[in-house]
């Protein structure tokens, strides 16, 4: 496992990132390493009840993006016998296509949560993939093999990082010289109506509760924001195209409703407010959820960056 001996003995010496949540050991596969992480929150809640909501609904999200997926495979232009690194790689589907597409190549997964790793493992063993292997890491400070990855691509991953500055020079160390990065990110939440018609949204404006700030998930929603991340972290070529496709959110309203009422910020919503107040946010969710819906399903606009540099 790729640093993992080395962050154990880092942390052991005592000189482990001062800001780093030292967790505990997990199982690896074939070895036991230790995962420090210095993005403490983001660990937090996905090993736990954000981590959870993603495992249940892996299908669902994975035909949710599938055409953006695509779109990132394709910019990535992987080739036999290259080593590709997936960031924040959640139960590995992309990782997993990554390694069909390296073929004698090696694809890694990494991913802040433990156990969105333990089910990636499960399904890449259940697919016969056997050169996908992933890792509990975060990647601001995981000792990943300077220059041993030929491509370092995202599927949604890159937007958590605490301190993204540190996170694209360590992924610039990870690549060889001249080596792909490639990542989607969304554009702004206004963009992507997906982000705006949950129980959060709906209870804010029936005046239930205040709307909280930015998610991290725009975080690198501003392209001159990235570029100059991108460019302070040793990539050039850097190039932004604008990824849009439409999302298969659900079969009908009444699929995206239960779907949305399942998710951890409405259950903790939920749980505050008496029965009557519950039915009318569950309406004026309904309610915004009609606007999309067709004999197809309830489908929504995705709005993404498609990101591509090299390393310099």
């Amino acid at each position: 496992m790729v640093g993992g001996e080395h962050e154990e003995q880092a942390y052991l010496a005592g000189t482990a990132h001062p800001r780093s949540e030292f967790l505990e050991v997990v199982d690896a596969g074939r070895c036991s390493v230790a995962f420090v992480a210095v993005n403490a929150e983001q660990s937090e809640a996905w090993n736990g009840a954000s981590g959870r909501h993603f495992i249940e609904q892996r299908e669902r999200h994975e035909r949710m993006r599938g055409g953006l997926t695509a779109r990132l495979l394709a910019a990535a232009q992987i080739q036999d016998g290259e080593n590709v690194l997936d960031i924040g790689c959640g139960c590995g589907d992309v990782t997993i296509l990554a390694a069909r597409a390296a073929g004698s190549g090696h694809a890694l997964g990494a991913d802040l949560s433990r156990i969105q790793v333990a089910e990636a493992r499960r399904l890449a063993a259940a697919a016969g993939v056997t050169n996908a292997r992933f890792e509990v890491a975060d990647v601001q400070v995981q000792l990943f093999q300077a220059g041993n990855f030929d491509v370092v691509l995202s599927n949604f991953g890159v937007m958590f990082f605490d301190d993204p500055a540190a996170a694209f020079a360590n992924l610039r160390k990870a690549l060889r010289r001249g080596g792909r990065l490639a990542f989607l990110c969304w554009r702004a939440r206004e963009e992507n109506p997906f982000f705006t018609i949950g129980f959060a949204e709906a209870a804010a404006v029936l005046g239930l509760r205040e709307l909280t700030g930015p998610a991290a998930a725009f975080s690198l929603a501003d392209s001159g924001r990235v570029g100059a991340l991108l460019s302070g972290a040793g990539f050039g070529g850097i190039e932004f195209a604008k990824a849009d496709e439409p999302m298969l959110i659900g079969r009908d309203v009444a699929d995206v409703l239960e779907y949305e009422r399942a998710s951890p910020g409405a259950t903790e919503i939920l749980a505050g407010l008496s029965p009557a107040q519950a039915a009318g946010l569950a309406r004026q969710v309904r309610d915004c959820l009609v606007a999309y819906a067709s004999p197809d399903g309830v489908i929504m606009p995705g709005a993404a960056w498609l990101v591509t540099a090299q390393a310099l």
